[in-house]
């Protein structure tokens, strides 16, 4: 259990680095954002289970009731989460030490993209439900 929080622990860390050395261009973000609201958005698009892609280890899964688990081999978040549609963020609410991410987001029929403020985007598709 101790080995666990201190891999979370240095997974935030890692995090937190990553966020600090990155940076933007305002153009880029003012086309993106306008791209962005041209797209309808719906929030039930993304509830649901997503499995990471491009080398993105995590599944995660977005409740209809707000509830968030991001679980990779070695670590896992447990919490809630808030969609702000207007700007393109879901706020996740780490439930066990009270830590808050805000990842914006890409939403393309069943591709998904998240990005913490100048991290590394994590890339996700949705998985279907077999019948």
């Amino acid at each position: 259990m101790k080995n666990r929080h201190i891999s979370l622990i240095l997974i935030i860390l890692m995090t937190l680095c990553l966020a600090a050395c990155g940076g933007h261009d305002d153009e880029e973000t003012t086309t993106e954002t306008e791209a962005q609201s041209l797209q309808p958005f719906n929030r039930d698009d993304l509830v649901g289970t997503w499995k990471g892609t491009q080398g993105e280890p995590s599944t995660l899964t977005l409740g209809k009731n707000g509830s968030y688990r991001d679980v990779a081999d070695f670590a896992s978040i447990i919490g809630s989460y808030i969609v702000d549609p207007a700007l393109r963020t879901i706020t996740v609410n780490e439930s066990e030490y009270g830590m808050v991410f805000v990842y914006h987001f890409e939403l393309s029929d069943n591709e998904l993209t998240i990005q913490t403020n100048g991290g590394l985007p994590r890339h996700f598709v949705k998985e279907v439900k077999k019948k």
